[in-house]
């Protein structure tokens, strides 16, 4: 059934398929076909689709035996690992990939994806010397093709480009014995294409820079370049919009549940190859016990205390693996229960007690996704303005808990001496941007409110337009400007209007108007402006009493659809006494 499946994937791919291997050679080329296919997958589709593909392949190669089977297959799950983030665990693998080879396929032609995904992951690191020292060694090896050649200096030259400061000069030299190799061998492929990006930033030749970014292949670093491209060119607007798209792709990559998938495919795999290498030692035993038998009795007797003390190192190493498990189980429930306290503690640091006044009513909460988000609202009362804001970290889990805890700081570090919002925003994007290695960023929605005219100043930062909420609902006029931490130095604009006595302001994150039902239809911007409309009909205008029925309305609307984002909201109803 599991061949079946997998003959007509690949079928419906394009990729035709004659025969299962008779040889070795033919093994290698069925494999390498498959092989080739799941990454065009994993590089324009994404992680999901391609962890099927990868489980398919698994199978087939245990049903087979074949040992270049699983050494692809573990290639595929670092590759997987690297593009989740998971950058020890990618290179765990790929270090046991290139032992793997070395034991059973040494007789191979060397893959040159090995040692690609694997310097990939030291120059992410910003270990560009560490990728250079491998790339070297690598071309010690015998048996590289031309095409091999160009791509292992292509890598080297790449690597260049994560040192802090970059060696222009070094890149430049590197570059052009790169160029030399490809008269000499006459490839140009897509890997290359990358060293031509960087050379076109260098240069600012962002001309040049776009056409090339529109050739590769990678969604992720096609949008990067993209985005450089734009920017150096002052189209800000496409820009813009390749950032979101940019957004999108890598929330969708790095969500919690691929992250569980792609361990799990690694795990799998790991058992798969133990497995596989135990049927190897049984089939030894048993050769061992035939020429025992043709030597004699007494040979018998040697081979047969051999192979009772193999059983037993057997026993034991099962034993250790045993307890590792039962650390694993261990650690992992201490990890369970630390991350439910730090749950408890983040929502401690939003405000959860709601001031009675006669000029404001205000309410707000926060749900997050996982056990830990990355959502955050605040607000407080100085010289009769209330001081208010909403936020949405980039990713999920701990390390999007650990910027919300600091943009909440920097906002209130901020506004304490400040009462203009662009200034605030402008220095709170200083601050997070500088030494943002890991790319993160916040959209943020920050306003003043003078609670005796009524005027609302305010200034937004990539985040979704507030509600506001009179006689009708309607959304509140905002400047599309970079998300803060995302851009060094970037200008942001104050805007303001009037808000008249009784009007509600209804501010949220994404995970409401983005939230996804069995359909995977979103509840939308429409459904949020028609339920405020049904509560000004209702007269229940109160902020608390608004967020309830929006809770409740999005809990419906999704049914038993696991929660995907964070779901904050915060409403304030400017009374004026």
């Amino acid at each position: 059934m599991k061949t079946n499946l997998i003959l007509l994937v690949l079928l419906l791919v394009g990729i035709p398929v004659q025969t299962l291997a008779k040889n070795d050679s033919e093994e290698e080329s069925f494999y390498k076909a498959w092989y080739n296919q799941i990454t065009d997958v994993l590089d324009n589709v994404g992680s999901r689709e391609a962890l099927d593909m990868i489980s398919e392949m698994r199978d087939h190669a245990e049903n087979r035996g074949s040992k270049y089977g699983f050494f692809l297959v573990s290639i595929l799950n670092a590759h997987i690992a690297k593009d989740m983030g998971m950058t020890d665990r990618a290179e765990e693998l790929l270090l046991a990939s290139i032992n793997y080879q070395k034991r059973y396929l040494s007789d191979g032609i060397p893959l040159s994806q090995l040692y690609f995904y694997l310097a990939n992951i030291y120059v992410e690191n910003h270990q560009g010397e560490k990728a250079i020292q491998l790339i070297d060694e690598a071309l010690k090896q015998k048996g590289w093709s031309g095409e091999d050649y160009v791509v292992l200096w292509s890598i080297k030259c790449n690597a260049v480009t994560c040192m802090e400061p970059v060696d222009t000069t070094r890149f430049m030299e590197y570059y052009k014995q790169l160029h030399d190799i490809i008269d000499q061998y006459g490839y140009n492929g897509n890997v290359v294409t990358y060293t031509e990006c960087y050379y076109a930033q260098y240069t600012n030749d962002y001309s040049r820079l776009l056409e090339l970014a529109e050739k590769i292949t990678d969604k992720g670093h096609r949008l990067k370049f993209k985005i450089a491209a734009c920017d150096g060119l002052d189209r800000n607007q496409e820009a813009i919009d390749s950032f979101r798209v940019y957004k999108a792709w890598t929330e969708k990559q790095f969500n919690t549940e691929t992250r569980k998938m792609a361990e799990m495919s690694a795990l799998e795999l790991e058992a798969a190859r133990a497995e596989n290498e135990a049927e190897t030692l049984r089939l030894t035993n048993q050769r061992m016990l035939l020429i025992a038998i043709v030597c004699g009795l007494c040979l018998f007797v040697v081979f047969l205390t051999i192979y009772l003390f193999r059983r037993q190192w057997q026993m034991r190493k099962l034993k250790q693996a045993y307890d590792q498990l039962e650390e694993v189980t261990t650690q992992k429930e201490r990890i369970e229960s630390e991350l439910r306290i730090a749950r408890t503690i983040q929502l401690s640091m939003v405000p959860s007690v709601f001031p009675i006044r006669p000029d404001i009513d205000i309410y707000g909460c926060m749900t997050p996704a996982k056990t830990v988000g990355g959502d955050l609202y605040d607000f407080f009362v100085h010289d009769n303005q209330l001081f208010f804001c909403i936020g949405d970290v980039s990713g999920k889990g701990v390390p999007a808990a650990l910027l919300m805890t600091v943009t909440k700081s920097l906002f209130r570090a901020f506004s304490s001496n400040e009462s203009m919002p662009d200034k605030i925003v402008s220095r709170m994007n200083d601050n997070l941007s500088e030494n943002n290695k890991e790319r993160m960023f916040v959209t943020l929605f920050v306003g003043i409110l003078d609670l005796t005219s009524g005027l609302l100043r305010y200034c937004n930062g990539g985040h979704e337009a507030p509600v506001i909420i009179d006689k009708e609902a309607h959304l509140l006029p905002i400047n599309h400007i970079f998300p803060v931490g995302a851009v060094p130095a970037t200008s942001y604009k104050m805007q303001e209007t009037v808000i008249e006595p009784q009007t509600t302001i209804l501010l949220y994150t994404d995970g409401l108007n983005e939230a996804l039902n069995a359909d995977k239809e979103k509840f939308g911007k429409e459904r949020i402006l028609n339920e405020a409309n049904r509560a000004i009909q209702a007269g229940q205008l109160s902020p608390k009493a608004l967020i309830e029925q929006l809770t409740r309305s999005v809990h419906q609307f999704v049914g038993d659809t696991e929660q995907s984002d964070d779901l904050t909201m915060l409403a304030i109803n400017y009374l004026r006494q």
